[in-house]
Order: C-alpha cells, then structure tokens, then sequence
C-alpha cells in the first residue's frame, strides 16, 4: 500500500529596502545549486530505474515520484513504481559566499503505481499531464534565520498524494508493448485506460509530453524507421486531456518536427517553458544516447543543441554512457530566477547497475 505523501513547497523569499539589508546584511538574492551531478540513491537498485517523472516546485519539496523498473522481477519486464523525494535547496547569499551550498536529498522507494494497471509486457513512461490550476496565492514560509515576504506563483504546484491522483481532466499517460508494439495509453480519474490516438500498428509510440504555452503534444515514434520526434497541435487549447487523447480522428493531425530530425534516433521529449529536452543518439553525443535541448525563438524550435555545452566545468550531466528521460522540476514564483532542477537516468559507471535516477541544476543559460 502506498503511504499518502503531501507536496508542499516553501521558498526563501528576498528582502528588499535599506532597513532590511541594514538590520539583516547581505541576505539571499537568489537560488542556486552547487554544481554537481546527485544520485537518487533511494531509489536505484542493482537494476533499471528510469523514466521518472515528479511535481513541481524543487525547492523545499515532499514529492511523489513515478518512475518505471525492472526491478521487481529482477530485469525481466519493466512496470511503474513510486517513491518520495524530499529536497531542500537553502538560499544563496552570493555577495558573501565562494560558491552555493550543496542541497540536501532524501529519497525513498516506495512500490508498483497503482494507478498505472498492471500489463503482462513491459509499461514504461510514465506522464501526468493535467490542467494548471491559475495560481491565486503566495509562498510565504520563511527559511530561517531569513525574513521573508510573498511572493506569486506563475502556476500552482500539483497537489500530490500518495495515489498520484491529478485534478480534474487529467490523466497519466505511459507506453507498453503488451499488444506487441510499444504503444501510448492513457489513464484517467476513474481508471479507464485507452489508446492513445496516434497509435499505429506498424510502429511503436512513446514519450508524451505537453506545451501550455503554445499548446501542442509531442511524443516519439519510429514510424519512419527511426525514432524522431512528432507534434500534434492542439487547435482550441482543450485541456480536458482525458477527453481529446483518446480521438482517433485526430491522427491525421500528426506531423514530424522537421527542426529535430539527424540521422540519428531521438526520443523522450520534454518541454518546459520555452525549451525542449530529448535524448538523441544523434551526431556529436560523447556516447550512447546524450540529452541534448532546443531553445524555441520567434522563428521556432532551433537547432538542438548538447546540454553539456551549458554544463558547468567537471559537471558530467552526458558521458561515454547512456542518458536518458531528461525531465524539469520548476519553481514558478514571479520576479525570483527560477531554480530549475533537472532529474534524468543513466547507465554510467559508479551507479547501483543498470540505469540509475540522478539530478543536477539546470544552469540559467539555457534559456
């Protein structure tokens, strides 16, 4: 049985004014990560821990994590399981500080989704997508010894519980291959489960992520021989996923982005905000599959580009190895830089086996 988590966020919020800095010093003006690259150690096993998917906001959070595993049947067949991730980032006072203090992690396994069915072949990706709720209040907790004030959300943090359950309208979607291809379903609130609508029989589709900003599904399929990325545009905005996803007469609506296509495969796209994370096999990896980005300009997506191109020195977020399922936990408050953690997997050397979760700052050049 899966323990009820709660979600909840507190942010270290900036002080302004002279009186302010001369009762208090220099106090924190923004958020930052030590550089570094941080195993979830609670939740790798000797096995394949991968695909994992959490709530925002990173800072100070108490999150319910969906990730899949092969774990549980020693390698044989991937299904999803749950954990909690607790994370504390303290400000960053960067006038009188060398470098930002290290975050403090603690992670737990806890067991099988159940709100993802159980299927004879393997269910990989798991995937909430669920309306935004519109923010109507602050986060005002304190970080001690620091005065605080409020400051707005951009979005509200999902409310999550031990069920993963999602507001109204929203449904999980994940991918299995117990119908022979790899395929994407979704489930809603009440637990039905059915196809995805750009399901072929001729090809395997996976990896769904969504755009608020501009409304538009992409998700993975080797319809053309490779994997590479494909987009649905969503004309009307309707956010009742549960309704629309199912639709099959929305295929036809299916088109390639033509700015991701190489030679190589691409996969597991992830958009947040104004970039589009994958990871790709394509020309200029250091080995294996490397997660790479795509910054949208007014002309569109650019050019992806190696996220270790923006890596701090020494700071390995691609190796000779294998990474994988690069996902985003952001802050959402207006007028504070938005600390962004990115949670991804790899098979390099000095994990637990297999693949193994990880995370690390999202540094503020990729924007």
């Amino acid at each position: 049985m899966i323990r009820r988590l709660a979600l909840t966020a507190m942010v270290p919020l900036v002080l302004s004014g002279c009186l302010m800095d001369a009762l208090y010093g220099d106090l924190p003006d923004t958020v930052r990560m030590e550089p570094g690259i941080h195993a979830l150690a609670g939740l790798n096993s000797p096995y394949d821990d991968f695909n994992a998917v959490a709530g925002p906001p990173p800072l100070k959070m108490d999150a319910f994590i969906a990730f899949a595993s092969n774990a549980d049947s020693k390698g044989q067949h991937f299904t999803i399981d749950t954990g909690r991730l607790r994370l504390l980032q303290n400000p960053y006072p960067d006038r009188r500080q060398a470098r930002p203090p290290a975050p403090k992690l603690s992670v737990e396994r806890y067991g099988a989704f159940s709100a993802i069915p159980f299927f004879s072949g393997n269910v990989r990706g798991p995937t909430p997508l669920f309306p935004p709720a519109d923010p109507a209040r602050v986060y005002d907790e304190p970080f001690p010894p620091h005065m605080t004030r409020g400051y707005l959300l951009t979005e509200e943090p999902l409310p999550w519980n031990g069920t993963g359950e999602l507001p109204g309208g929203g449904v999980w979607v994940f991918d299995s291959d117990h119908e022979g291809r790899r395929n994407l379903y979704l489930v809603d609130t009440a637990g039905d489960v059915r196809p995805f609508f750009g399901n072929r029989a001729d090809s395997d589709e996976v990896y769904a992520t969504y755009d608020f900003k501009r409304h538009e599904l992409y998700f993975s399929s080797n319809r053309s021989g490779k994997y590479s990325i494909y987009r649905y545009r969503n004309q009307g905005g309707s956010l009742d996923f549960a309704h629309w996803l199912a639709e099959p007469s929305r295929a036809d609506g299916i088109e390639p982005v033509e700015e991701f296509v190489s030679s190589g495969n691409t996969m597991a796209p992830f958009v947040h905000d104004d970039q589009l994370f994958m990871a790709s096999d394509r020309p200029g990896t250091l080995g294996g599959f490397d997660l790479f980005v795509s910054i949208r300009s007014e002309n569109g997506w650019q050019a992806p580009r190696n996220l270790q191109e923006f890596m701090p020195k020494n700071v390995h977020v691609n190796t000779l190895g294998n990474e994988f399922r690069p996902s985003i936990l952001g802050l959402g408050l207006k007028n504070l830089y938005d600390l962004r953690v990115l949670m991804f997997s790899s098979d390099r050397p000095g994990g637990k086996g297999g693949y193994d979760l990880y995370v690390t700052a999202l540094p503020e050049e990729v924007r």
